[in-house]
């Protein structure tokens, strides 16, 4: 996120983070269009110096990172397909304006529902991630006399990923087929009245900061793919993932040109389609969360800064152990510093944000963000306690836009059911 200050007050992309609180209260997700649109042109021309014209990769955004409308209508704009992972992101990316041809659908547990819906929107593929799938959309496909695309996810084997929850390459990991089983897909795939099989998926993971770990395991195509085309297997698109990291901290992160300079020279050769599935690259460095003190606690043993922002609201703390950098929204009287557990309101000790951290003395009212929370933070957010899901603001070209309200009491309570005989 590019900060700024202006009259002693934190700014993204030139608007005060104290007007958007004034205007929306908190806590607040604010993202940052112009950090979304980098981020994505960023990717793309490192594709577009390092791989040949006739071979730029589909860039499918990873959605479940941050699926707001307005996320997915702005990465839209920009060229971006899309990645989903449930018929909810399927509408949602509908309703974005996507075209369906540039939707791939992934996922371990794809309900009958969700194949429909994806079949009758007839999206670009689904990438399988087992037999009995395989199986699953041919029965389903048979039944409403639909053809489905698909592509078979290999699991390399291969760690990659900044937590072991977020890995998802190894043998171990629920994810993908090992070589045998991709074998067996395609044979039973070319038996099947309504599965065409035309490719490979693979991801290991999150977070991969190492370029080495992407080499490995595309060093695993060549052959793979020659084994499969030996056998008459129809192999024409390869869908390499994502996994490109953010800086939550001091992280060194991943060298796009290094990695391009791979795809160039490992798949580019293989002369198929080329799909991509960036996620949390895009948006997780373009938003904060913006909360506000409640009290400041002193015991004997530590002093606890106690926010209106909760776990129900960013749970990657509790969740990952994850880092994300905290700041004072108004920079006047910073030069002294102490020692805080930032946490928040919910009957949790889990409820922390982050332990010993230094900051700026805190009172009551102070506004403080927690940063690089644009991924992973509202689409993971809960109404554990009772507490509405926080407002969501984009900030674009100097002026701010609610694209998301906050959720009230009523709107929670009213989705509950009482039966007569409890009334």
């Amino acid at each position: 996120m590019a900060y700024t200050v202006d009259k002693n007050q934190l700014c993204v992309d030139g608007v005060a983070l104290s007007d958007i609180a004034d205007a929306v209260a908190t806590p607040t997700y604010v993202y940052s269009a112009d950090v979304m649109t980098t981020q994505y042109h960023n990717l793309e021309n490192a594709m577009v110096r390092n791989l040949p014209a006739d071979q730029q990769p589909l860039l499918c955004y990873a959605c479940k990172a941050n699926s707001n409308i307005a996320v997915l209508s702005l990465l839209r704009s920009l060229g971006s397909g899309l990645e989903i992972v449930s018929g909810g992101e399927l509408h949602r990316g509908l309703r974005a304006g996507f075209n369906p041809k540039h939707i791939v659908m992934t996922g371990v547990g794809k309900q009958r529902q969700e194949i429909i819906d994806c079949l009758e929107a007839g999206i670009k593929q689904f990438n399988v991630e087992s037999l009995p799938e395989l199986e699953h959309i041919q029965n389903v496909a048979s039944d409403i006399g639909k053809k489905a695309t698909v592509v078979f996810r290999l699991n390399p084997n291969v760690s990659g990923g900044g937590h072991d929850k977020i890995s998802t390459g190894r043998e171990r990991d629920k994810f993908g087929l090992n070589l045998e089983n991709v074998h067996n897909a395609y044979a039973m795939a070319q038996d099947m009245s309504h599965v065409e099989a035309i490719g490979l998926s693979m991801h290991i993971g999150s977070q991969v900061f190492q370029v080495l770990s992407f080499r490995k395991a595309f060093e695993t195509l060549p052959d793979i793919v020659k084994g499969l085309r030996d056998k008459g297997y129809n192999v024409s698109s390869l869908d390499i993932g994502g996994g490109f990291p953010i800086q939550y901290n001091d992280e060194e992160l991943l060298d796009l040109d290094a990695y391009a300079e791979w795809v160039g020279q490992i798949i580019a050769p293989l002369g198929t389609d080329i799909i991509m599935e960036p996620g949390r690259y895009l948006v997780g460095n373009a938003g904060v969360l913006l909360t506000k003190t409640l009290y400041t606690k002193h015991t004997r043993e530590r002093d606890f800064l106690i926010l209106d922002a909760a776990m129900n609201d960013l749970i990657r703390p509790t969740l990952y152990d994850a880092y994300h950098g905290i700041e004072k929204v108004s920079k006047d009287g910073e030069d002294e510093e102490t020692f805080y557990d930032v946490v928040g309101p919910i009957c949790e000790t889990g409820d922390t944000f982050s332990k010993d951290r230094a900051l700026p003395v805190m009172k009551t009212g102070d506004l403080v963000v927690i940063k690089e929370a644009g991924a992973y933070g509202m689409c993971m957010a809960s109404n554990y306690n009772t507490r509405g899901l926080p407002a969501e603001v984009l900030v674009q070209d100097g002026a701010f836009h609610v694209i998301r309200k906050r959720q009230s009491v009523d709107e929670i309570l009213d989705k509950d059911i009482v039966p007569d005989h409890l009334k």
